[in-house]
């Protein structure tokens, strides 16, 4: 179980079991999602969806007294918990044992797909798949819905409110659809109305919770923003780094030792300058200044304060206690800054707002007036945009639609907690009976990538299984790897293979990091390149028509091009997957991190793999390769690897090996790991 989540458990208590006799699909038990307990409730009963054969009973709706508890647990914050009393409690959870997944529900009888198309109609000036009708037409009180890369989510969307209207099941307003981005919602809300002809609403999950804040008794509160949050933040930093020697010192403690040894006794006099000239100063100070911000916008949505985090690091701490009491130390004037700044213009914090939000459900300022909810990238689910969920269903509840792939859940920096998805079935079970599906079926990448990405990401057992497919059976080469032991080496393969596409192709440079773009403008020594780092955008001289753009492959994920170059396939701290450390306070703020090592960024390098749909382009850098190249030329696509010869591989870490010279005896070499010193594996070269 995820710190965090062991401590919220403790915090919030458990949501009430429905007794209305169901019929559940395979019970899920993973370790930081809250496990219900049954509780007194009134039964009422209510058709879902006829499937063949099968009718489902919706859950009903918890008691008055249930809900007053809840409400009053929710309310309950870490400055006001006894921590004792709920040591047990927390350690039950952490010891369930898991459970088989949920399997996905065969598609519906032919004739009965066939019904649900005429009723449904041409989604977008197309008819839905077979899978998508399955999964609209079968759905239950609750749905997951599990559609890879490229397989037409927002379409599915689309065609289950078209389902609902058309019935009769729903109207307009008895519909919320919830996205995660403005530019989706807004998109989303603009699909279903050409497809449909109605207004449905589609917003993201800050926007409905400004929604509910401004229709209770907090109306009038301001928004306050990220940036003016963040620069209260920044300015109370430099004000004390500059004025206060006792915090002076202790930022530079947690910048690094060598840093605090340079300026120690200089850092102790009253009149000292920073020494802004220093780059090492600069960068550490400005990673102070992006973590504080980080944590305290995760300590705001998850409603916890200095006092909390304080009992949190008590508990959970473990060898990293006392670097997070001197975080802790760093941060407190710093949160009490930016909680005054939004309390003095009695204003509303974007992190703050869903907690805001969820308040106002609890207390009966807001009622919601909705049937169906829809969620579209269930996979970015967070712990606070489960609990509003989880608030409306406790006051009235809904059928739940949800449309996501675990295998592109990315953003666990941002609060993004897999288990969400991934247990599903035990989160909602409360709520009645729980169907999956799956949606196979892509046209937007060929055969070979398919193959290869889903093999890869597939590695990570604690996935769902999934084989997509594309129904062309035209021979295809989807994936190439392109090698250098040079930046400069590196770089020309790239404008070589640039020079061989077609002169109006799309195309897509991908990082790790927004740093990866200096390979391309270190090395253009002969000004090929026009980029502008700003946007991203590339303009190559020799095809000014060329569609070139730069982005990190986070930034990536939604989009598509013809041609994907990955221009960071090394290894090393900043390499993909990337091994820099995280700040340990900040970890106690974050769902767990998963077992199966690199896991997230096994996610990730398989959304950067799936954005072309043409072809796949490795930039390999031969001197340090990343462990995913080794993966996939031992294991996976061999094939692609003609002429990229690959170092050997450390057993140890993972990482590359180099041939080095003994100091003594220039005659003799070994081999030793790039990753010293964190590795100092090393074998007598042959």
């Amino acid at each position: 179980m995820g710190l965090l989540s062991k401590f919220m458990n403790a915090l919030i208590g458990e949501p009430p079991v429905s007794k209305t006799a169901t019929q559940p699909g395979p019970k899920l038990a993973r370790q930081n999602v809250p496990n219900p307990t049954q509780q007194q409730t009134t039964q009422r009963k209510s058709t879902v969806q006829s499937r063949q054969t099968q009718q489902l009973t919706q859950p009903s709706q918890s008691s008055q007294l249930a809900r007053s508890s809840y409400r009053a647990q929710t309310q309950t914050t870490a400055r006001n918990t006894s921590v004792t009393t709920n040591r047990s409690r927390a350690q039950s959870h952490a010891n369930s044992q898991p459970a088989q997944k949920l399997m996905p529900q065969p598609m519906l009888p032919a004739e009965q797909i066939e019904r649900a198309r005429n009723i449904i109609g041409k989604i977008e000036k197309h008819e839905l798949s077979d899978e998508q009708i399955s999964a609209i037409a079968g759905a239950g009180h609750n749905t997951l819905v599990l559609a890879g890369a490229g397989t037409g989510k927002t379409t599915t969307i689309v065609g289950y409110i078209a389902w609902l209207l058309n019935t009769g099941t729903a109207t307009p307003e008895e519909i919320l659809v919830l996205s995660f981005t403005k530019a989706s919602a807004d998109e989303m809300s603009s699909r279903i109305t050409q497809s449909t002809g109605k207004v449905i609403r589609a917003c993201t999950f800050h926007s409905l919770g400004l929604e509910i804040c401004r229709s209770s008794t907090i109306a009038n509160r301001p928004i306050i923003d990220g940036h003016t949050s963040n620069n209260v933040v920044r300015n109370a930093f430099e004000y004390l780094l500059e004025h206060n020697v006792s915090y002076r010192l202790l930022a530079f403690k947690l910048m690094s030792q060598q840093l605090l040894d340079k300026y120690s006794t200089a850092a102790r006099l009253e009149n000292f300058q920073l020494p802004t000239d220093d780059y090492a100063f600069n960068q550490y100070r400005q990673n102070l200044i992006d973590t504080t911000q980080t944590i305290i916008q995760h300590m705001r949505s998850n409603n916890i304060d200095i006092a909390g985090m304080q009992t949190l690091n008590e508990r959970y701490g473990g060898k990293n206690i006392g670097r997070n009491r001197a975080m802790l130390q760093l941060i407190e004037p710093l949160y009490h800054a930016y909680i005054q700044n939004f309390k003095t213009n009695n204003g509303i914090d974007f992190p703050g707002m869903i907690v805001d939000a969820i308040s106002c459900v609890n207390n009966g300022s807001y009622r919601h007036p909705y049937k169906y909810v829809l969620i579209d990238e269930y996979q970015d689910m967070s712990r606070p945009r489960y609990e509003l969920i989880r608030a409306l269903r406790l006051q009235h509840d809904f059928s739940l639609f949800c449309v996501g792939d675990d295998w592109q859940s990315i953003y666990r920096f941002a609060g993004s907690d897999i288990h969400l998805i991934l247990d599903f079935d035990r989160i909602w079970r409360a709520w009645g009976p729980t169907f999956m599906f799956q949606i196979t079926t892509t046209r937007r990448f060929r055969q070979s990538l398919i193959d290869a990405s889903g093999a890869f990401v597939m590695r990570d057992t604690n996935l769902y299984v999934k084989h997509l497919n594309n129904p062309s059976d035209k021979k295809d080469y989807s994936l190439k790897a392109l090698g250098g032991h040079t930046e400069e080496e590196r770089f020309n393969v790239i404008v070589e293979q640039l020079r061989k596409l077609p002169k109006t192709a799309s195309v897509l440079l991908l990082g790790r990091y927004r740093s990866d773009i200096n390979l391309m403008i270190r090395c253009d020594q002969e000004g090929l390149f026009s980029i502008d780092q700003s946007t991203g955008n590339i303009r190559f001289l020799e095809k000014p028509d060329m569609d070139i753009r730069f982005m990190t492959a986070h930034a990536s994920k939604g989009l598509q091009r013809d041609f994907v170059f990955l221009l960071c396939c090394s290894g090393g701290l900043k390499g993909f997957p990337s091994t820099i450390p995280e700040e340990p306070l900040l970890g106690l703020l974050l769902p767990e991190v998963e077992r199966c090592p690199h896991a997230e960024e096994r996610r990730l390098f398989y959304v950067a793999m799936t954005r072309c749909k043409k072809k796949l382009f490795f930039i390999v850098d031969q001197t340090r390769p990343s462990r995913f190249m080794y993966e996939l030329h031992s294991k996976i696509c061999p094939n692609i690897f003609r002429g990229v010869k690959l170092p050997p591989q450390c057993p140890n870490c993972g990482e590359a090996l180099s041939l080095r010279h003994n100091r003594n005896d220039p005659n003799r070499s070994f081999y030793g790991c790039t990753g010293f010193p964190n590795c100092r594996y090393t074998q007598q070269a042959k």
